[in-house]
């Protein structure tokens, strides 16, 4: 007999990408264990690292939170398999900075014990991703170096 994850398991992986779409962060991190494991493949984007432990989790995605307003969080794709749950999410994220959208397809891979997520692998195109951080900076540091318009004079 070929093992699948549990109806159990399973309801904790979509109930994750469900209050992670809503904004629910605390509802989120409720469903992640004390020592998560949370896996990203992107390099040099503050918001997009990896972490070790649910408060460090929780600090990397209110970074997450605080750069970006998430516009949409759709499950595209899922498959329960026999250790894990894999997803994949179509996601749309408006930089509150520069107003610029990062629209992503993002997989990840769940693993759940004792009811909640252990392990999380996030697999983004870390090239799309890193190429977008580079043209936020560039676009904030454009906007930071104009002067403000000269005074006319007479008017005030």
């Amino acid at each position: 007999m070929i093992r699948s994850t549990s109806p159990a398991e399973r309801s904790v992986v979509v109930l994750a990408h469900e209050l992670w779409a809503k904004g629910d962060l605390d509802g989120f991190v409720a469903l992640l264990a004390e020592n998560i494991v949370y896996e990203v493949n992107v390099d040099g984007v503050p918001y997009a690292a990896s972490a070790n432990g649910r408060e460090v989790v929780r600090a990397r995605l209110q970074l997450l939170l605080d750069t970006f307003e998430v516009q949409a969080f759709v499950i595209e794709h899922l498959v329960h398999e026999e250790t894990c749950t894999r997803t994949r999410v179509l996601g749309f994220y408006k930089h509150r900075k520069t107003g610029e959208r990062l629209d992503i397809k993002v997989s990840f891979i769940a693993h759940v014990d004792g009811g909640l997520i252990s392990r999380l692998q996030e697999i983004h195109d870390a090239a799309y991703v890193e190429a977008f951080e580079r043209f936020v900076k560039h676009l904030e540091a454009a906007a930071a170096s104009q002067s403000p318009p000269e005074p006319h004079p007479g008017k005030t």
